[in-house]
């Protein structure tokens, strides 16, 4: 994997005119390492003393002129967990997990309308799934940006839009844990066509795809999936704040039918931010398939302490089968995250779950995520 990886960025910098292949492939102790800081800020892509291969890691990556290529662009993601976990009348359990390391490449062509985007997760080892390097595959799509506020996707893009907390990135999710129905629910990728608008006030993301998770057995069933949010105070943000409201919807067939529908609500007020989210399932479709009714809520408040220092609570309840009430769960979460640079979080939680069926548990998780 990695020996094709290198082929083709060589390949892909070898036809573009700017540059020689010998000026992108320099020795690595020709370049000055007191650059990295400000390669992880993407600040010196206009610095011609900076070397090429750097450059490929800055915000814009490495840019070319009268190329029908305009720019590639390599990006690098890890993500790791430690985690302390106490179920009453049992031992202690330690465990450090790696979630994500996370390779990726950007090409954008088209005088920057589209784009190709190639993500790989290493570490992605979900049960029951037959073709491990299928399943690895995060995203694997071209893009292009039809006016200012629309864009189309044909592939496997980020997670399906069905519930807002389940479709976040390993980045940008708030807590170390995705809520009980952001996991379980909606925590999904699958290959399709989506159409993707960014209007003043509303947004959306609406797609077709195959009912297939992570490029699985293709062919099985068709799957719909689509949210849409409002901004009612798009004009007056400045002043009263940022309110969204929207709603999810998510149906199609793979070993059976399935039906999602998700409501959310979200206010951020200067450093205050508080968020909910309801989904309702008639089965579901998210890493694994299942044929159970289930329905669960959660409600989030964060305070910014600092720019770089977060306080955050979470109550979540989850219902995973309606029809016997079994394993039901609550969970209460408080954490603070620590964001010491732009792309870099440090997230320590404390959550306590309450079963109504198994044993209660007590958890610690501390993690870190850094993106380049």
């Amino acid at each position: 994997m990695k020996k094709i990886f290198i082929i083709f960025i060589t390949a892909c910098l070898s036809v573009l005119p700017a540059f020689s292949i010998e000026e992108v492939i320099l020795d690595a102790q020709s370049n000055k390492f007191d650059y990295i800081s400000d390669v992880y800020y993407g600040k010196i892509e206009d610095n011609n003393n900076v070397s090429p291969v750097l450059r490929l890691f800055t915000k814009d990556g490495l840019v070319f002129d009268n190329s029908y290529i305009n720019s590639v662009k390599l990006s690098f993601l890890y993500g790791g967990n430690l985690s302390f976990d106490k179920i009453h009348n049992k031992s202690l359990n330690t465990l450090y997990d790696v979630t994500s390391v996370e390779p990726s490449i950007k090409i954008k062509f088209n005088e920057n309308k589209s784009q190709f985007f190639f993500d790989y997760n290493f570490m992605r080892d979900y049960e029951g799934y037959s073709h491990k390097f299928a399943h690895r595959i995060s995203q694997l799509n071209v893009s292009h940006k039809i006016n200012e506020n629309q864009s189309i996707i044909i592939g496997q893009g980020k997670r399906l839009p069905t519930i807002v907390n389940g479709s976040l990135s390993t980045m940008t999710q708030e807590m170390v844990l995705k809520s009980q129905i952001g996991r379980t629910l909606g925590n999904s990728r699958s290959v399709g066509i989506r159409n993707i608008g960014d209007y003043k006030y509303v947004d959306y993301d609406i797609g077709i795809y195959d009912s297939t998770r992570y490029m699985q057995d293709f062919g099985r069933g068709l799957d719909f999936s689509g949210h849409i949010m409002f901004k009612p105070l798009a004009n007056i943000e400045d002043k009263a704040g940022s309110l969204k409201i929207g709603s999810g919807y998510n149906i199609g067939d793979y070993y059976g039918s399935y039906q999602l529908f998700s409501v959310y609500t979200g206010y951020d007020y200067k450093k205050f931010h508080i968020k909910g989210e309801y989904a309702n399932a008639n089965g579901y479709n998210s890493v694994q398939f299942s044929k159970n009714d289930a329905e669960g809520f959660y409600g989030t408040v964060e305070y910014d302490i600092h720019p770089k220092l977060q306080l955050i609570g979470r109550y979540d309840y989850f219902i995973p089968n309606k029809l016997f009430s079994c394993d039901n769960s609550q969970e209460y979460t408080v954490g603070i995250t620590y964001k010491p640079f732009e792309n870099m979080k440090i997230m320590l939680n404390y959550v306590k779950r309450e079963m109504s069926e198994n044993a209660d548990s007590n958890m610690i998780l501390f993690a870190t995520r850094f993106f380049i």
